[in-house]
This record gives C-alpha cells, sequence and structure tokens, in this order.
C-alpha cells in the first residue's frame, strides 16, 4: 500500500536543536561534549584531580554510556565495531561469523555493559560520538513525524509529551539495529521495518524532487550521450526507482542523517544524490529479508523455535513496557494486540507500511490509549486483513 509523504514533516532546523554543530565534529569539540552530555551526568568529575579523572575516564565513559544507552548499549557497540575500516576490509565469513556470536552474547546479558576489550578511551568516544551527531537527531526528528503522522491519522493535536524511557530505548535500538540490519524478536524486527518505511519515504520524496535534475534527457548532460552520463540515473523507471531506494536506503544513517540535517539548498541535494545514490549490492530489506518468499522458505526449509511458537500460538500477552529483566520477551502492546496475545514470528511482509509510517511498535500502552492509536491500529488492520488471522494461512 503506497502512502503519499506526509505534509507533517518537521523541519531539520526545528528538530536538530543543540546537536547541530555535531555533525561533523573534531576531536576536541567532541571531547567536550562527551563531558558535559556523558560524564557530567553520571559522576562529580569537576571534583576530581586530573590525575584521578584521567584514571577513572574509561570508567565514567563506559557507566555514561550504559546509562544513557540502556538495553541499547551491546548494540551501539557493535554498530561501532562493524564501522571500523579494518573489519570492512577483512570481512570474511568466519569474522562476520565471530563477530555476530560476539554481539549475540552481549545481547544476552542482563547487564547492559561495554564490552571490555573496548579499552580505548578513543573507541568510547567515537561511540559517543556516533550516538550524538547521528543516533539522536534522527531519533528526535523521527519522533516528530512518526507522531505527526499519527496525529494526522487520528485527527487529534500532537503530542509533545516527552518520550518514556522504553519508548527511547525501542527508538534508539531500532535505529543502531537498522545500521546492523541483523533480526531479532519479530516485534524488533517490525521496529526495524519502521525505520526502513521512514528511510524509504524521505529518499521517494528526495527522488521526486531531484527526479528532473538527474534525468538523462536533461540539457545539462548534452553531449555525453551515449552511454548514460555519470550521474543520471531513470527515476521514471519505477524497477530503476526501486532497485536504486533499496540500494540508497542500504547505505545507512550516515547519509540519512546528511539529507535531513546538512543540505544547504536544491542544488547541493542534487550533487549529494548523485554521489551517494547506489544500486544494491546484496539482499537488503523489504523484499528480500522481509518478503513473503524469503519467509516462508525459511520455515520451510529451516524453522525456528520462533516459528515453533508461533505454530502452537504460545500465548504472549502484554505484560507491560516497564518490565524487571531485561532478557524476557516482553512485546509492545501494539504487536501484542494485531496478534491477540500469541505469539507470532510474521513481519515485513505482512504488515503494511500505512501502520509503519506512525512507528506503531515504538510507544508506550498510555501513549497508544490518550492518542486514539489503539483503534486506529485495529482500524488499519482490519482493513488490510479482515477477521482473518495470516498465521492460518501457513498451517
Amino acid at each position: 500500500m503506497r502512502v503519499p509523504a506526509s505534509t507533517s514533516d518537521p523541519t531539520p532546523a526545528a528538530t536538530a536543536g543543540q546537536v547541530g554543530s555535531m555533525q561533523t565534529p573534531a576531536r576536541g569539540k567532541l571531547q567536550k561534549r562527551v563531558d558535559c552530555d556523558i560524564l557530567h551526568r553520571n559522576a562529580p568529575v569537576e571534583d576530581l584531580p586530573p590525575e584521578q579523572y584521567l584514571s577513572a575516564r574509561r570508567r565514567l565513559l563506559c557507566s555514561g554510556l550504559e546509562t544513557t544507552l540502556r538495553s541499547a548499549t551491546s548494540d551501539a557497540c557493535a554498530v561501532y565495531q562493524s564501522r571500523l575500516v579494518d573489519f570492512s576490509h577483512s570481512r570474511t565469513k568466519e569474522k562476520v561469523n565471530m563477530f555476530l556470536q560476539s554481539y549475540q552474547d552481549q545481547r544476552d546479558t542482563s547487564l547492559h555493559s561495554v564490552p571490555s576489550e573496548m579499552a580505548n578511551v578513543d573507541e568510547l568516544v567515537d561511540v559517543a560520538a556516533f550516538y550524538f551527531s547521528i543516533v539522536k537527531p534522527l531519533a528526535q526528528y523521527y519522533t516528530r513525524w512518526t507522531l505527526g503522522n499519527l496525529a494526522i491519522e487520528t485527527d487529534k493535536p500532537r503530542s509533545d509529551e516527552p518520550l518514556s524511557k522504553m519508548e527511547e530505548t525501542r527508538l534508539i535500538r531500532a535505529l543502531y539495529r537498522f545500521q546492523l540490519c541483523y533480526l531479532f524478536e519479530p516485534w524488533e524486527v517490525e521496529e526495524i521495518s519502521c525505520i526502513y518505511t521512514f528511510a524509504k519515504e524521505r529518499y521517494n520524496q528526495i527522488f521526486n524532487d531531484i527526479r528532473w535534475n538527474v534525468h538523462e534527457e536533461n540539457p545539462k548532460f548534452e553531449g555525453q550521450r551515449p552511454p548514460t552520463p555519470e550521474g543520471a540515473f531513470d527515476l521514471d523507471n519505477s524497477w530503476i526507482r526501486d532497485s536504486l531506494l533499496k540500494g540508497t536506503i542500504s547505505r545507512g544513517l550516515d547519509l540519512l542523517h546528511m539529507v535531513i540535517f546538512e543540505i544547504k539548498d536544491h542544488t547541493h541535494l542534487v550533487t549529494t544524490m548523485q554521489q551517494h545514490i547506489s544500486w544494491p549490492t546484496g539482499n537488503f530489506l523489504e523484499g528480500e529479508a522481509l518478503g513473503e518468499s524469503a519467509q516462508f522458505q525459511r520455515r520451510q526449509e529451516h524453522p525456528s523455535n520462533r516459528d515453533l511458537r508461533q505454530e502452537r500460538r504460545d500465548p504472549l500477552p502484554f505484560q507491560g513496557d516497564e518490565v524487571p529483566d531485561p532478557n524476557g520477551v516482553h512485546p509492545p502492546l501494539a504487536w501484542t494486540l494485531i496478534w491477540r496475545g500469541s505469539y507470532s514470528n510474521l513481519y515485513g511482509y505482512y504488515v503494511q507500511d500505512i501502520i509503519r509510517r506512525w512507528g506503531y511498535v515504538m510507544w508506550h500502552a498510555t501513549r497508544l490509549d490518550y492518542t486514539g492509536a489503539k483503534e486506529l491500529l485495529a482500524r488499519q488492520w482490519e482493513a488490510d486483513w479482515g477477521d482473518t488471522d495470516p498465521r492460518d494461512n501457513l498451517l
């Protein structure tokens, strides 16, 4: 289901806030920002003598990151490690498997701590830099975008209530996991899918805005044909457009942040996109990992414990947003509503973008109540599936 771009998109200037200066931070400014936003919130560092401050710096940085990122700490550290030049240049199957195992081990622990092997202060500063300069402003922008869409759909004023800790955690970990694109619990996959839908709509609108500027028949490309001029793309061709959308989205958070916060004017937008529009280099989300065929094939050839839980319709009631056991299986209320309190391992293809546009799995139960989102979810789900259960089609 294709939904027009929202008219409720917030302006980057309104949502960037004080993080605007962090988009391309110098090391000195970055260090100062980490001190202010991490260290000073978690320890009275201003009272420490210089020698004690230096010796305690890693401990304070770790504590600050863990307090800020909470259960997304392991995701943030995994994103940092996956972005290292050494990792990208030696991405063997063995090394990837070791990375995934280490990441899974970190996720399985209830401590949510910075890995012990990240002992270098500069590494911790870089983790903080990516959070403050990329993840945090995108999270703010995404929140305004989705809650604006929700207000339009429910015909109610947009909620300005600050995010709860759980809502913030869901959103932050979804952004980090979008960067990683690995699979989690099905509702966590849907968190990633909500970010994917957000990115797809942003780039789709950008493609509309620059369509003629990059069209090979634009007079500025005279004398450069054939073949297709460099920097020219046929965005009128639906197959080409869809492929370029997937490839461009797969470039991750850095480019998404750039086109939202750093574009100066239309000319700058055109040149930036000409440099970064990409063909997909392999399977990515939506039509691949999240598609119906991929899920069907996986269930047929390698059924997982989650598939078996779905087949048995194991109970999965909503147990609250703030839960004492971080390793428990605790889905958000919206997920338990559409699957009627029992386990489902269906995601991606089975949920329409019109639902993801307002970030349905991000929000806590209280927000779903007072915004009218519960009723909206019921209407949108029924419009797609009626009174049927898509899980029944798999039996």
